[in-house]
C-alpha cells in the first residue's frame, strides 16, 4: 500500500537513512524542517603481498547538530508490506480479538511527548468496541532494554494518552482490538495517530506534527456444509434389517470469508425408534481428505428415544482445513421398544469453537429450525440454507439431510458391465449391456404405473458411441429371483423411447414380486469411433408411488472401442548386416540420422486390442513411394504373429507398389509384425 511518509528537507532524508528507514518513504515519519545532520563514512585501501585490494567503507556515523525533532510511526504486523503505515489482512473471528502492533520511535535528539489517539474508521462494515479493546505499550532504549511497560489501557482511554520518549527510545504499541457484531466477510478498520508536542510547537501546519497508521481486519470463520444421506428404506418386518447413513462435512472454501476449522465436534442423536449398530461406527468408518483429522468417537444414549439403547454419538477433536471433508458412515436398525415413524428425519449438527479471543462456538445443523443453530448470527444473511429432501445444497455452506422411510418397499440396482465395440458396429458387433433390478422389500414393485421406472442415458461426451436409438429394450422377469429355476421367466420388450425413460409396469403389469428380479438388456452402438476411446452409459432406477423407497445408486456401464493399433518403429543398420537387436528400434518422432550406403530397418506392429474378438482381412502395408526418393527396398522379413489361431494369408512381399502382408484372422490381443529394410541411396 502507498505510504504516507513525509520528509521536509534533504537533511531529513539523512536522518531516515541513519535510523535504518528507507528513504523511499515506507513509513509515517515526521521531521522538523531545520534539522541539521552530519553523516560520516570512513574509507580504507590496502594491499596484500604487494597487490592492491578492494577499497572498504566503514559504517556511517551521524551527528545531529542543533535541536532536532523527528519521529516515525510504523505498522509492524507481518503482512505483505511490513514497515509501512498499514496493518492489513488480519483475520479475526466474530466477537474475537485482532492484534495489531506498531512501533513509535523518537528519531530526534531531544525528549518528546507524543499524544496518541485510537478511533474507528467509517469505511468499513463493522467497528471495534473501543471500550473493551486493550492497548499495551512497552518503551525500549535503542539497545532493546525495557524502560517501562503500560498494560491493558482501554481503547477509549488510550486516546489522549501521552507517551514520553527520550532520544534513542522507541515504544512497541500492541492493540488487542475487540470486535463486536461482526459476521463472516465483515471488515473493521482502526486509525492510530501520534502527535509530536515538539513539532506541534514549531508553528508549522498541524499535519506536520501527526503521524497516522491504519489497522485493517476481516472476519473469517469455518463455513461448514453438512450433507447427510441414507442408503435404503428400513424393512420393519425384518428386525435385523439395517439402513446406512453417510454424513459428509466439508469446510467450504468457496466462501471468501472461510477459515480453517479446529477441534470441531460432530453430533448425531438418532430419532425415536432407531438405534445405532455399534460395530458399524469405528475409525475405519471415517474417511478424510487432505490433512483433515478423524477425531475421537464417543457412542452414547442421547438419542430422542427414552430407553438406554445406544442411539447417538459424538465425534470430537476434528480438524477440518479449508476445502477438506470428513465422511462418516454408520448403520442403524429399528429399536423395537419404541415406535418408528414411517418417514423420519435424522439430523446432525456440527459445533466449531472459534477461539481467537472469542467465546463463540458456531453451531451448524441440517435442522434449520433448531434453536441451537446460530449460523444466522455469524454468517452473512442468507448464507446458510437447509433442505430435508436429500437434494445437494446449492448455496455456499448449505446443508441437507434425507428422510428415512420405514416400510416394506426396497429395491436394488446391480450389474455394471464393460463391453467392447469396433470402430463401427453392426447388429452382430454392438455392445450388449445388462442391469438387474431386484425387489428386496416385502411389497410388489411396479404394479401401478409410475411406481417403478428406469432410465438409460448417455453418460459421457463421446458422440461416436451411444445407446442404440432404434429397436427395443428387452426385459426378463424372474419371479423368484433364483437363476436355478427357469420355468418362471417372462420376457417382454419395450420400444426405444427418445427420453430414455421406461416404466416396468408397461412390461409387467402385475409388477415384480418380493425377491423377484428384472434383467434389463440394452445395446450400445458405434459409428466411426476412434480405437482406444470409450463411453459410459448410466442406468438409473426411479421409484415412485406411496412410501417410495430410496433410489439406489445408478449403474454405470462402460463401452470401449477396440480394433487394430499400428505402431511403426525404425532402427539403423549401419553395415546393412540385417542383424539389428529389438532394443534398437524406436518409434520416436526424433529423426534417425543415417548416411548414404547405410541401411534402415522398419518394423510395423499391428495389435488387435479386442479382448475376445478376432479381426479379419488385416492388411499391413508401406508404400514404396514413402521412401523410394531416398532409399531402395532391401530384405523383407517373414510376417510374424503372437499367440495362436492366426493365419497369414499373404506372406510379406513387395508388389512394386508397396511392401505388404495380410493376416486373416488375427486373434484377440495378438499382434502381427511386418519388417523390412531399405538402403540409403548415394
Amino acid at each position: 500500500m502507498k505510504s504516507n511518509t513525509f520528509n521536509y528537507s534533504l537533511l531529513a532524508v539523512g536522518v531516515a537513512a541513519v535510523m535504518g528507514i528507507s528513504t523511499s518513504a515506507i513509513a509515517e515519519t515526521k521531521t522538523a524542517e531545520d534539522a541539521v545532520v552530519i553523516n560520516n563514512i570512513a574509507k580504507a585501501s590496502y594491499s596484500v603481498d604487494g597487490v592492491a585490494q578492494n577499497e572498504v567503507e566503514s559504517n556511517e556515523v551521524t551527528v545531529n547538530v542543533s535541536e532536532t525533532g523527528s519521529f516515525s510511526l510504523i505498522a509492524q504486523n507481518d503482512d505483505d508490506t511490513v514497515g509501512d503505515d498499514l496493518n492489513t489482512g488480519l483475520e479475526v473471528v466474530p466477537t474475537g480479538v485482532a492484534q495489531f502492533t506498531h512501533r513509535l520511535e523518537n528519531l530526534g535528539n531531544l525528549t518528546d511527548t507524543y499524544t496518541m489517539a485510537l478511533t474507528n474508521k467509517t469505511d468499513d462494515t463493522k467497528n471495534f468496541d473501543l471500550a473493551t479493546t486493550k492497548v499495551t505499550y512497552v518503551v525500549y532504549k535503542d539497545d532493546d532494554t525495557v524502560v517501562r511497560t503500560v498494560a491493558d489501557t482501554t481503547g477509549t482511554a488510550f486516546t489522549n494518552t501521552d507517551i514520553v520518549l527520550e532520544k534513542n527510545e522507541y515504544a512497541i504499541i500492541t492493540i488487542d482490538g475487540k470486535t463486536a457484531g461482526n459476521v463472516g466477510g465483515d471488515t473493521q478498520n482502526l486509525t492510530l495517530t501520534a502527535k509530536s508536542t515538539y513539532l506541534a510547537n514549531q508553528g508549522g501546519a498541524p499535519a506536520d506534527a501527526i503521524a497516522t497508521n491504519t489497522d485493517e481486519s476481516i472476519t473469517k470463520l469455518p463455513v461448514l456444509s453438512i450433507v447427510k444421506s441414507v442408503s435404503q428404506t428400513l424393512d420393519l418386518n425384518n428386525v435385523d434389517a439395517t439402513a446406512e447413513y453417510t454424513i459428509t462435512v466439508k469446510n467450504d472454501k468457496t466462501a471468501a470469508y472461510a477459515a480453517d476449522a479446529v477441534g470441531i465436534k460432530i453430533v448425531d442423536n438418532l430419532p425415536e425408534g432407531l438405534k445405532l449398530v455399534t460395530d458399524s461406527l469405528t475409525a475405519a468408518s471415517i474417511t478424510t481428505t487432505g490433512s483433515a483429522t478423524k477425531g475421537t468417537i464417543a457412542q452414547n444414549n442421547k438419542g430422542i428415544g427414552s430407553g438406554s439403547t445406544i442411539d447417538g454419538f459424538e465425534i470430537i477433536g476434528v480438524d477440518l482445513p479449508l476445502g477438506e471433508t470428513i465422511t462418516i458412515k454408520f448403520k442403524v436398525q429399528q429399536d423395537t421398544t419404541e415406535t418408528l415413524a414411517k418417514s423420519t428425519i435424522n439430523h446432525v449438527s456440527v459445533e466449531a469453537p472459534l477461539g481467537g479471543g472469542s467465546n463463540v462456538t458456531i453451531i451448524d445443523s441440517t435442522d434449520g429450525t433448531s434453536g441451537d443453530e446460530n449460523t444466522n448470527t455469524y454468517y452473512p444473511s442468507g448464507a446458510d440454507t437447509e433442505n430435508e429432501n436429500g437434494t445437494a445444497p446449492t448455496t455456499t455452506g448449505g446443508d441437507s439431510t434425507q428422510p428415512l422411510t420405514s416400510n416394506q418397499r426396497a429395491v436394488t440396482l446391480t450389474g455394471p458391465t464393460t463391453k467392447e465395440v469396433p470402430n463401427t458396429s453392426t447388429a452382430a458387433t454392438q455392445a450388449v449391456h445388462q442391469t438387474v433390478i431386484t425387489n428386496t422389500g416385502r411389497e410388489t414393485e411396479g404394479a401401478n404405473a409410475g411406481e417403478l421406472k428406469f432410465k438409460i442415458e448417455d453418460g459421457g461426451t463421446n458422440d461416436k458411441v451411444k445407446p442404440a436409438d432404434t429397436g427395443n429394450i428387452t426385459l426378463v422377469y424372474d419371479k423368484d429371483g433364483d437363476p436355478a429355476t427357469t420355468n418362471d421367466l417372462t420376457e417382454a420388450t419395450l420400444p426405444y423411447n427418445e427420453s430414455g425413460e421406461y416404466d416396468v409396469n408397461a412390461a409387467f403389469p402385475a409388477g415384480i414380486a418380493p425377491k423377484g428380479t428384472v434383467t434389463i438388456t440394452y445395446n450400445v452402438v458405434s459409428a466411426a469411433a476412434e480405437t482406444g476411446t470409450s463411453e459410459t452409459t448410466k442406468v438409473t432406477l426411479i421409484p415412485g408411488g406411496t412410501d417410495s423407497p430410496v433410489a439406489p445408486a445408478p449403474v454405470v456401464d462402460t463401452t470401449s472401442v477396440k480394433g487394430v493399433t499400428l505402431v511403426k518403429s525404425q532402427a539403423l543398420d549401419a553395415t546393412c548386416s540385417g542383424n539389428v537387436a529389438d532394443s534398437a528400434f524406436s518409434a520416436s518422432t526424433t529423426a534417425l540420422e543415417a548416411e548414404p550406403g547405410q541401411c534402415v530397418v522398419y518394423k510395423i506392429l499391428a495389435t488387435n486390442t479386442f479382448s475376445s474378438r478376432p479381426v479379419t482381412n488385416l492388411v499391413i502395408s508401406d508404400l514404396l513411394s514413402n521412401f523410394s526418393a531416398g532409399a531402395t527396398a532391401q530384405t523383407i522379413s517373414p510376417t510374424t504373429t503372437t499367440g495362436s489361431n492366426n493365419t497369414i494369408t499373404v506372406a510379406a512381399n513387395n508388389d512394386n507398389t508397396s511392401i505388404n502382408t495380410t493376416v486373416s484372422p488375427l486373434a484377440a490381443t495378438n499382434t502381427a509384425t511386418l519388417k523390412f529394410s531399405v538402403k540409403i541411396k548415394p
